[in-house]
């Protein structure tokens, strides 16, 4: 009878430990662009590319969410829009005023679900992802921002503060 119970025991421990291995990242989901439509994609810009993924959003939203309204970025929103007229598709890292922007202009349409992201190993498109805010260190001496995973695996992180 002990045995039998150690048994159980034992069986209710590692399964325990398989589920808690399984368990999803606990934060809230974004909804992406969905819709791959040539139509809505007339004109692109091109916001991030490796061998794994394309992110991508229209010209449209690009121009009208463009998250940097300070000193010398109206002339690149100017040369976006001028280049816009002989291209079809525009690669957001021609167009920076530092080269740290790229990543908080990927992550401001991350955020806000303003972009498409397509997987190439897998040619699919991703519906949604997840954003965690965090907070690291003690009062005066901490770092916060933000986190952003695809399918579970950590794709890009920001630092917003520094103290």
């Amino acid at each position: 009878m002990k045995k039998i119970i150690f048994l159980v025991l034992i069986t209710l421990f590692i399964t325990g430990c398989e589920k808690e291995e399984e368990n999803e990242l606990n934060f809230p989901s974004i909804d992406l662009i969905t819709n791959d439509s040539p139509t809505f994609f007339a004109k692109t810009v091109i916001l991030f590319e490796d061998s794994e993924y394309l992110i991508k959003t229209n010209f449209d939203t690009y121009i009208n969410s463009y998250p940097f309204d300070m000193y010398g970025y109206d002339k690149i929103k100017e040369q976006v829009i001028q280049d816009s007229n002989n291209q079809d598709v525009l690669f957001m890292t021609d167009y920076l005023y530092q080269a740290l922007d790229s990543t908080y202009i990927l992550a401001h349409h991350l955020e806000n679900g303003t972009c498409l992201i397509f997987d190439k190993k897998r040619n699919e498109i991703i519906p949604k992802i997840k954003m965690e805010e965090y907070m690291e260190g003690e009062p005066m001496m901490s770092t916060g921002g933000r986190r952003f995973y695809i399918k579970e695996n950590l794709f890009l992180e920001t630092v917003d503060l520094i103290s």
